[in-house]
């Protein structure tokens, strides 16, 4: 039998001591490794950040309160889809309308929340989600005390105002192209709009009938909308880019779906337009 001295048992001990550090910290650096490689279970992926352009002009739509926060109906409608989408984190953009869109293509926002509705030269250059969020009925609006105009052909030879690029522009645009450029169109947001049909130096403009009936309520507009719905399209929609738009919005249209089943849609809709969004 071989007998150990103490000169070996403490070289045994040492040894073991070292061993035993070694595993252990072999062990500590494998889970570090883990979780910098996010493969641990407990680590969470954080959300997609989501830039979202509006244009921040329209009472009760998208605009900017008098605390300077900006809020309404789209905003507010957007709000609420982030809450039901945790994958991904929503970051509002403001910006002039007609640049909401260079902004899509350019990829500096990811969809346009500005109470849009669809025709056929917006269909082949973006992609709309499918659940609409609102109903669209475009009107002819004159000044209250306007007797003369009781439809779009009573505006030949008018000077009529329109926002650029939008659904608006592109009615009066398309009624010109057939009928010889009849009427004289100029440019300008709606609050210009309201002020040129006050003053007279305008008569008419083609508007959204619920933006002009909250114009009249809040700010005191004096619109007279006049003769039938020239908007062939109903319906209120989010506009993506057509490439890389589809996943998220049909994100985006689980969510509305669920709003308007739990009733949330109805309730925003008349906090912020004092109707239903149907």
């Amino acid at each position: 039998m071989r007998i150990l001295n103490f000169k070996n048992i403490l070289i045994l001990s040492f040894s073991l001591i070292i061993a035993i550090s070694l595993t252990g910290c072999g062990a500590a650096n494998n889970e570090a490794v883990t979780s910098v490689n996010g493969s641990s279970p407990s680590n969470e992926e954080q959300p997609q950040l989501i830039k979202v352009g509006t244009s921040a002009v329209i009472k009760n739509v998208s605009f900017l309160d008098d605390a300077g926060k900006l809020t309404g109906y789209d905003v507010e409608v957007v709000r609420e889809i982030d809450r039901r989408l945790p994958q991904y984190e929503f970051e509002f953009e403001t910006m002039d309308f007609p640049n909401l869109f260079l902004s899509l293509e350019a990829q500096k926002i990811d969809f346009i929340a500005m109470h849009l509705e669809q025709n056929e030269e917006r269909r082949t250059k973006y992609l709309f989600n499918k659940e609409f969020y609102d109903s669209s009925e475009l009107l002819v609006a004159v000044n209250e005390s306007n007797t003369s105009i009781h439809s779009i052909d009573d505006l030949k030879g008018k000077t009529v105002i329109v926002p650029p690029s939008t659904s608006s522009a592109a009615l009066v645009e398309k009624y010109n192209k057939d009928h010889q450029n009849a009427i004289k169109v100029i440019y300008g947001d709606y609050t210009n709009a309201v002020n040129q049909l006050k003053s007279g130096r305008v008569d008419a403009t083609v508007i959204d009938s619920g933006l002009a009936k909250s114009l009249n309520r809040d700010a005191n507009a004096q619109l007279k909308l006049i003769g039938e719905n020239l908007h062939t399209e109903s319906g209120v929609y989010f506009a993506f880019r057509q490439k890389d738009g589809s996943v998220f919005s049909n994100a985006v249209d689980e969510a509305l779906k669920a709003m308007k089943e739990d009733g949330t849609l109805t309730k925003l809709a008349e906090q912020w337009l004092k109707r239903d969004y149907q």
